[in-house]
């Protein structure tokens, strides 16, 4: 991953930059990386499944419905809004 990528990556998840070594950080999201992409390479053909997501119970709510939040509260901590929407910059 490029010091590019790094910044775009911080900026998108509105994350400072700031007092941070890029370079640092792009050497470790490519270890992470690395690391994930050798997963892959794992033969599992053998290995039997020890967990399965059908042994899991998952606990439901009742869905109620309740009054929703306005345009104004939905959009009050949006850094960037445009005709009552959510304005994204797509060249990030």
């Amino acid at each position: 991953m490029q010091a590019k990528e790094v910044e775009k990556i911080y900026r998108l998840a509105n994350l400072s930059l700031e007092g941070k070594d890029v370079e640092d950080l792009s050497n470790k999201f490519n270890i992470v990386i690395d690391f994930i992409e050798n997963i892959f390479d794992v033969d599992t053909e053998n290995v039997e499944m020890t967990e399965s997501i059908d042994a899991h119970k998952a606990i439901f709510r009742k869905d109620e419905p309740k009054e929703s939040s306005s345009r104004d509260e939905a959009l009050k901590n949006a850094p960037d809004k445009e005709f009552g929407y959510f304005r994204l910059d797509w060249n990030l």
